[in-house]
């Protein structure tokens, strides 16, 4: 019989479940404000003067993961890293997973080409940008957006949603997804401001696509976390759809070719994660 995969997570209280998704949509809203959206403030100053090695989302996202998750979730609210869905070895299992995942879209990009008659050539990014500025981003992304983003939306928000919402939903997979849509509605508004301050044009089609384009991102990324219950294939599919980094040109779109390897690990989850099951999604219970 197959049984879903546990994890165990700290239960926190209401209050400081607001105060920590309070302090970090401020904590982003002001370092775009002052900083992301701004030429010339000193994270665009070092990305100009590395050539992109030390990306602005670096500078940005680095400080907010140990300030939000190491400050105000961790030590303050006594979260682990296991609460967070990153248990012994999750690191190794990362690297492994990011060269796994891009080797697979570089594959199927040269399969594409082949297919649609182009000849296999270097990706234009890398001559129109050069190569700091396109692995730059790729550092950015894994050691600083979507660490940041995956700990505390997933790894925090997803499972205290799911234990808040317990008065309310008593069934267990109701419940669950519940917590899944409300968690992705909130990582999409969570967006806004930033999407507001990094627009030259602030059309309502436009910031509507581009929150559609989070809830579904939300959604695709809860949802490989609920089926595995290891934040680090979370953090790699993540990094990987925001800087594909595609070696050669191909009619598909990296992110597209990212996403394509997201559904994929969605379905085949639990082996991804080393379960022994083939449906179902994990199981949050309190520590």
């Amino acid at each position: 019989m197959e049984t879903s995969a546990v994890v165990q997570v700290r239960r926190t209280t209401f209050a400081s479940f607001v105060a920590v998704v309070i302090t970090g949509t401020l904590a982003v809203t002001l370092s775009n404000l002052l900083l992301f959206s701004r030429e010339d403030s000193f994270v665009w100053a070092l990305h100009r003067a590395t050539g992109g090695w030390i990306n602005a989302n670096l500078t940005t996202f680095v400080p907010l993961t140990l300030i939000i998750i190491g400050g105000m979730v961790m030590a303050w609210g006594r979260q682990s890293l296991a609460d967070l869905g990153l248990s012994a070895g999750w690191a190794l299992r990362l690297v492994l997973l990011l060269l796994a995942g891009w080797a697979a879209m570089q594959l199927v990009a040269v399969a594409a080409a082949l297919a649609s008659g182009m000849e296999i050539a270097l990706h234009p990014a890398w001559t129109e940008y050069g190569a700091g500025t396109v692995l730059g981003l790729f550092i950015a992304m894994v050691l600083g957006t979507a660490p940041f983003e995956d700990g505390l939306f997933r790894g925090y928000v997803l499972p205290q949603l799911y234990f808040l919402l317990g008065r309310r939903i008593s069934g267990e997979t109701a419940r669950m997804l519940a917590a899944l849509m409300l968690c992705a509605v909130i990582f999409a508004l969570w967006h806004l401001p930033t999407i507001l301050l990094n627009r030259g044009e602030i059309a309502p089609g436009a910031v509507a696509g581009a929150l559609a384009y989070m809830l579904l991102g939300g959604v695709m990324l809860g949802l490989l976390y609920l089926r595995t219950g290891r934040l680090e294939i979370v953090i790699a599919l993540h990094a990987l759809v925001n800087a594909p980094t595609m070696l050669v040109a191909s009619p598909l779109p990296g992110s597209a070719l990212a996403g394509a390897i997201g559904v994929a690990a969605i379905i085949a989850g639990p082996v991804l994660a080393g379960e022994r099951r083939s449906a179902g999604l994990v199981r949050f219970v309190p520590r």
